[in-house]
């Protein structure tokens, strides 16, 4: 693959990041928008929509209600989206390595919110979109995001947006839809992962908290959460989608201005590429088979070898009911955690669509250049989310990790977890 090519053609193109409301995340999963959507669950503008579904306090109570009707003027008066929402996670491991930590919890408070500033009922809107987040630990000593890694020997992430990284800028972006969302771009500061390799269970907030079921099977070696970049999105036909993307290799959520610098003068990037179908413009991830490639150049200060890589995935919404999915990715060199892996497992919603059980299997092998011995690793993930009230889910979770490649002394372990999120 001629990357050189690959670049000239990404850095002419702009980002997509475009509001969603058809994943397989909340109770309401009809699309509210006509046109095409190409971001995730985790998107700003789809979060914004998913948890107006609900009101926050219960039908009848009246600071909710007058809360939710605030909201609600200013977005149809205005164009101006709010959320907030707060989430914590709890997970304890059965074992560790000498001297690690068997526990690991952390909170995130998240502030977001979609303008729109042009475009009006015509449909091809431009927006601006922002999220700042406060990410903190329970406890001492704090998480790490490789808790799994460094304490439980595990090659891979859990929760990794889970930790004590303060203050950060996730969001802060400008996104443009023409041709009634057929077509839309972005550029600005950027998180990949609301957009990239996505199908309906994708989310660490909502869904799976084993990173190997998320974006990439832990084979993508994405940037840190977010960077300065564009991109695009469009609907080839009424089936057929392409993504493209170019993000800073050195994006940091924690000062994102300094992205300019190092965008520009730095000069090591993130490439990638999607082409996928989908049996209609408004099931577009939750009937989606895709296969996404990526290149990341080599990140000199950082010490990190460049590397690329391709991702499948197969996922299909049955009877409104059933999420199977079969997932998978390989990365040559690059610094992913692993250089193979395999994902597969099922979605099942029930109580009246509130509640979702999730069941997942993995195969992995550890990327050589994470200098841990070249052996399978296997894991199972099974998580029930309740629905409480309105707008709080609860989650429980259990994981079997067998043949954690960095802990030779224990040939299992298991974990168990707790998520709850509450929406305002």
């Amino acid at each position: 693959m001629q990357w050189t090519h690959v670049r000239r053609a990404l850095l002419a193109t702009i980002l997509l990041v475009l509001p969603v409301s058809l994943s397989f995340a909340e109770e309401h999963e009809t699309p509210q928008r006509g046109g095409a959507d190409f971001g995730g669950p985790n998107a700003v503008p789809n979060q914004i929509e998913s948890d107006a579904q609900h009101s926050l306090l219960g039908r009848g109570t009246a600071v909710g209600e007058q809360w939710d009707a605030w909201k609600s003027d200013i977005q149809k008066d205005h164009g101006f989206g709010l959320g907030l929402d707060y989430t914590g996670v709890y997970l304890n491991a059965s074992e560790a390595v000498p001297g690690g930590d068997d526990s690991a919890g952390a909170g995130i408070v998240r502030v977001f919110g979609a303008w729109d500033l042009t475009g009006g009922e015509s449909g091809n809107t431009g927006t601006f979109v922002w999220k700042f987040e406060h990410r903190h630990a329970y406890g001492d000593p704090a998480p790490s995001p490789l808790w799994a890694a460094l304490d439980l020997g595990y090659v891979g992430l859990m929760a990794p947006p889970f930790n004590d990284q303060g203050w950060r800028t996730q969001n802060f972006y400008w996104r443009q839809r023409l041709n009634q969302g057929r077509f839309s771009f972005a550029a600005g500061f950027l998180d990949a992962t609301d957009f990239l390799d996505l199908y309906g269970m994708i989310s660490p907030w909502l869904h799976f908290t084993n990173f190997v079921f998320s974006t990439g099977s832990a084979t993508m070696d994405v940037p840190n959460d977010a960077g300065l970049g564009v991109g695009f999105g469009t609907m080839l036909t009424d089936e057929f989608y392409l993504l493209a993307s170019f993000i800073d290799a050195n994006g940091n959520p924690d000062r994102f201005w300094e992205s300019v610098d190092t965008l520009f003068n730095d000069k090591e990037y993130f490439k990638a590429l999607e082409l996928g179908w989908t049996s209609g413009q408004n099931r577009i991830y939750l009937d989606n088979y895709h296969v996404t490639v990526w290149h990341k150049d080599a990140r000199t200060e950082a010490g990190k070898p460049n590397g690329w890589g391709v991702n499948v995935s197969f996922a299909r919404f049955v009877d409104e009911t059933w999420m199977p999915f079969l997932r998978g990715g390989y990365s040559d060199d690059g610094d992913s955690l692993l250089e193979k892996s395999i994902s597969a497992g099922i979605g099942y919603r029930l109580r009246s669509n509130k509640d979702l059980v999730g069941f997942g299997l993995n195969w992995g092998k550890p990327n050589p250049n994470q200098g841990v011995p070249d052996i399978d690793q296997y894991a199972a993930e099974l998580f029930y989310r309740l629905l409480v009230g309105k707008r709080i889910n609860l989650t429980a979770d259990l994981q079997y990790l067998k043949d954690p490649a960095a802990n030779p002394t224990k040939d299992s372990i298991w974990v168990w977890g707790l998520r709850g999120r509450i929406a305002f």
